[in-house]
């Protein structure tokens, strides 16, 4: 049982290890989807645990080609969804940044 918030940030397609940007959205979603997985997990969660997630975006133009992904990644859970237009990112290659939040267990 985890009584904090958990909070993963920056979530990108950006490869953290190569700096090579996804070249499509539903890619790039794919991507900042596995690295909050994979930072969840490291915090004793999974996907299903996420209460909020909130979408950053310059553009939604293709946004519904993401949700078959969307699905999949949070299984039964259904969090509390933000999408939020941004001017930009600090890369320009970036299409979406995830932000994930799990809420303290009840």
């Amino acid at each position: 049982m985890h009584a904090e918030d958990i909070h993963v940030r920056q979530l990108t397609g950006i490869d953290p290890t190569g700096g090579q940007a996804a070249p499509s959205l539903v890619e790039q979603c794919r991507a900042a989807l596995e690295q909050g997985a994979q930072r969840l997990e490291q915090a004793g969660h999974t996907m299903e645990d996420v209460t909020r997630v909130v979408f950053l975006m310059r553009d939604t133009d293709g946004f519904p080609a993401c949700f078959p992904l969307l699905r999949e990644a949070f299984g039964a859970g259904r969090p509390a969804t933000t999408l939020r237009l941004v001017p930009g990112f600090a890369d320009p290659a970036t299409l979406i940044e995830i932000e994930l939040m799990v809420g303290p267990a009840e």
